[in-house]
């Protein structure tokens, strides 16, 4: 008599346990801070982050009939959970060698999952590491575009100063495959400008009107550590300036300059035998200043970070200032600005620090 296997269905009990043990390593995300705030001024999770890229990409299901939406939402689901092993490191400080950690702790523990899901989630990894689909390119936009909308609806207070440009540029690159998320990348940036302009703290190409007030700006620095006089900067700086369109401007609610950077033109500082070969083409900073009453508040660090992004459009590879030797407080705001000191030189009758940073 032939007797019948029974299935006991402990296989089926062993991959529930499986899956309750992944769960609770994904747990982690719940708790796992990233680096911007909420509306309500608490720091965000990952899972937070996560689920929101996920909701955004179901949402827009109609936009794209031709493509398997629910990929798209897996791997938005799926795509940080190697800070899990790692934890959070926001975008302007992770580096290949990060990114690398991360992918190896997260593909060691995807090879313990049951098949055929480790199977599975590779294959999505791949793809959304190609970027080659467009259900991939879809993913990363949504990842990049969530980050700043996120930065939109925190208090401008929890930013730092090269957050300013970080967001209203982020991840725009990624965005131009597709008219839609194009659009919807550009009204997001919109939004950022907008609180930025609210807040009072928008850069701008200086205009030929703002002349006068800029030179009041530079005499109210008079007898400060920059050494400025009555003859520098002067009115003449400021037109060339204008017409090279290299002079910023940051204004506050009521229109009024707070603050004045120029990118320079000075044959003789570009020449000093101090600066790296190995960084060219380069450019000069100078003429930055703060309304004294507004100073100590990270609005010139706003200003280089605004200067930077336009000398990497231009494709500038560094940047150096000269900064007197006596001016401690910039000197220390230029080395926290990823400045290094290369050498010093007499120009104008001054003695000065000469300072160089890669872009």
């Amino acid at each position: 008599m032939e007797v019948t296997k029974i299935k006991t269905g402990r296989q089926k009990n062993m991959e529930a346990e499986k899956l309750i043990e992944a769960l609770h390593t994904v747990e982690k995300l719940k708790r796992t801070m990233r680096h911007c705030y909420t509306s309500d001024d608490r720091k965000e999770s990952v899972a937070e982050h996560c689920w929101r890229v996920a909701l955004m990409a179901y949402w827009m299901e109609d936009e794209f009939p031709e493509v398997d939406i629910n990929k798209v939402i897996k791997m938005c689901l799926i795509h940080d959970l190697g800070e899990c092993f790692t934890g959070d490191i926001p975008c302007f400080k992770k580096t290949e060698a990060d990114e690398e950690t991360e992918e190896n702790l997260l593909y060691q523990w995807v090879a313990t999952l049951p098949e055929p899901l480790n199977d599975k989630m590779r294959t999505l990894y791949q793809e959304m590491s190609e970027l080659k689909t467009l259900e991939a390119k879809i993913y990363k936009a949504l990842d990049n575009m969530e980050g700043a909308l996120s930065h939109n609806e925190s208090d401008l207070k929890t930013w730092e100063p090269h957050e300013y440009e970080l967001t209203k540029n982020y991840g725009i690159d990624k965005s131009q495959f597709h008219p839609y998320i194009k659009h919807l990348r550009e009204c997001i940036r919109q939004e950022t400008v907008d609180k930025i302009i609210a807040a009072g703290r928008n850069i701008t190409l200086a205009e030929e009107s703002d002349k006068d007030e800029l030179l009041k700006l530079y005499r109210s620095m008079i007898g400060g550590a920059a050494d400025w006089n009555e003859y520098y900067p002067s009115m003449e700086n400021i037109e060339f300036d204008i017409a090279h369109d290299s002079l910023f401007v940051m204004k506050n609610q009521k229109g009024e300059i707070i603050s004045a950077i120029s990118i320079d033109h000075d044959e003789e500082v570009d020449n000093l035998d101090c600066w790296s070969k190995d960084f060219q083409p380069s450019a000069e900073v100078a003429r930055v200043c703060v309304r004294k009453d507004l100073q100590g508040q990270g609005i010139a660090k706003m200003m280089m970070e605004h200067v930077f992004a336009v000398l990497r459009e231009q494709n500038k590879k560094s940047v150096h200032i000269l900064v007197r030797d006596n001016h401690k407080v910039a000197l220390k705001c230029y080395s926290d600005l990823g400045f290094v000191p290369v050498g010093e030189c007499e120009l104008f009758e001054k003695h000065f620090v000469c300072m160089e940073k890669s872009l």
